[in-house]
């Protein structure tokens, strides 16, 4: 029972969290780099109407 008693070279609850926060961001920023590398970009196509009027006549 006495590692339930006061903080006595342990972490606190405030700095488990921020570690879990930290190590999910990070975790979180890496698998965004994997899957954004691993994405082609998307091939776009344009079609130019020119109206009749721009032609000579």
């Amino acid at each position: 029972m006495s590692r339930y008693v006061g903080h006595e070279g342990g972490m606190g609850w405030t700095a488990r969290i921020l570690l879990a926060i930290i190590v999910l961001v990070i975790l979180g920023a890496v698998g965004l780099g994997i899957y954004a590398g691993t994405l082609k970009p998307p091939h776009q196509t344009y079609t130019v109407v020119i109206p009749n009027s721009r032609f000579p006549s």
